[in-house]
């Protein structure tokens, strides 16, 4: 199909789990047992690992996951977002301030089988815009073969 605007969805998202409220390790768990609904599996996950907070310093480290899930039919950004954001409620999060403490967290780092869709809305930028200043996240990537 010539001029149109290309596809943004996905059957591949790659995303990033954090915790540093109560039991992080259970959190993340949890997190990897939601992700997994609807059909969606989870292809390759890095190891797990503790960061220092940051934005907000003074706060419990967090403890940091990545994985390449794979649904079931190509999704939309905004199917994806609401996947993750479904995952984060049903593992506890609770709405504080920006880069407060969360029990939950999931970002969407990249779309697509080799990360290369780009998304740019109110509620969503992709691939992620904070990746280049997350090393440890670029780290947790570089495990997955990405």
């Amino acid at each position: 199909m010539s001029g149109g605007k290309p596809s943004t969805d996905s059957d591949v998202a790659w995303v990033a789990l954090g915790s540093n409220l109560g039991h992080r390790g259970r959190a993340l768990a949890l997190l990897r047992e939601l992700l997994s609904r609807d059909g969606v599996a989870i292809e390759a996950a890095s190891g797990e690992i503790l960061t220092r907070p940051v934005g907000v310093t003074g706060q419990a480290d967090f403890h940091n996951q990545v994985l390449r899930l794979r649904a079931p039919r190509s999704w939309s950004p905004q199917r994806w977002l609401e996947h993750a954001r479904a995952a984060e409620i049903g593992a506890g999060r609770r709405d504080t301030y920006h880069w407060g403490p969360r029990r939950a967290d999931v970002d969407i780092l990249m779309l697509g089988e080799d990360g290369t869709i780009r998304v740019d809305t109110d509620e969503l930028t992709v691939p992620h815009p904070e990746i280049n200043n997350r090393p440890f996240v670029q780290r947790l990537l570089a495990q997955l073969g990405s």
